[in-house]
C-alpha cells in the first residue's frame, strides 16, 4: 500500500510524503503543524527507542493509508492488510458505524499551505466531513495513549481549514486501539487556536535564531 511521494497542491507548492516536507511557489521550505509541535516542545518522543518509534511511525502510516481510502469511499479487497493493521480498520469501521462519519473525499489527507498569522503553514488534515450535519474535521491516532498535544493540532487544522474556505463546527481526535475498537476525543476549548499560534510562533522563532531546523 503505497501513495505518491511527490503531490502538486496547487501550481508549483509541492508536498513531499517522505520528507513531510511543504515547499512554496519560490522552492522555500514551510514549516508544518506536527514539525511546529515538535519544535516548540509541546510533542517529544525523543525518550521513545528508535526501533519502537520507527515501528509506530510506520504502522500509523500504514493505518493512515487504508482509513483514507475507506474515506474517499473505495474498497479495501484490492489491497493486502496485515494482522496488525486488521484491528485498527476495525477499529475505524466501528467509529464510522457508530458516528456516522461521512467523509468528504475533496477533503481527505489533502496537503495544503495556508497564511496564518504571518506565516505560510504546511499542514495535511486527516479528514472533514459530517456527523450528523455538523461540519468536522477528524484526526486518526494509532497510540495507545491520548496525548493532550492533538487539541493543539487539531486547532491548527481548523484554522487552516478556514483558511481555505471551510467552516469546521467540532473537531475530534480518533484513536483506534489494537483491541478493535475506538476512543473519540472531542476538542472545544476556542482558546486551543490561540494555543497553536503561541505554539507556531515559538517554532518559527527558533529556527530564526538557529535553534531548531526542519529535519
Amino acid at each position: 500500500m503505497t501513495t505518491a511521494p511527490l503531490v502538486a497542491i496547487d501550481e508549483d507548492i509541492c508536498f513531499d510524503r517522505d520528507l513531510h516536507a511543504y515547499h512554496d511557489k519560490d522552492g522555500s521550505r514551510r514549516m508544518s503543524v506536527t514539525q511546529a509541535l515538535t519544535i516548540s516542545g509541546l510533542v517529544d518522543y525523543s525518550m521513545v527507542p528508535q526501533p519502537i518509534l520507527v515501528r509506530a511511525q510506520l504502522r500509523g502510516q500504514m493505518v493512515h493509508q487504508a482509513t483514507a481510502i475507506i474515506d474517499r469511499g473505495d474498497s479495501l479487497d484490492d489491497y493486502e492488510i496485515g494482522d496488525e493493521l486488521a484491528a485498527y480498520i476495525e477499529g475505524y469501521h466501528a467509529f464510522l458505524r457508530e458516528m456516522k462519519f461521512v467523509a468528504d473525499p475533496e477533503w481527505v489527507e489533502r496537503p495544503m499551505i495556508v497564511e496564518l498569522f504571518g506565516h505560510r503553514v504546511g499542514m495535511t488534515p486527516d479528514a472533514v466531513g459530517m456527523i450528523g450535519g455538523v461540519p468536522t474535521l477528524i484526526e486518526r491516532k494509532t497510540c495507545a495513549a491520548a496525548h493532550p498535544a492533538w487539541a493543539i493540532q487539531t486547532a491548527g487544522y481548523d484554522l487552516g481549514l478556514r483558511a481555505a474556505g471551510l467552516q469546521i463546527r467540532q473537531r475530534f481526535a480518533v484513536q483506534l486501539t489494537k483491541t478493535g475498537y475506538y476512543r473519540l476525543h472531542p476538542y472545544d476549548d476556542p482558546g486551543d487556536h490561540a494555543s497553536f499560534g503561541d505554539c507556531y510562533r515559538f517554532a518559527a522563532l527558533k529556527i530564526k535564531l538557529r535553534l531548531a531546523e526542519l529535519t
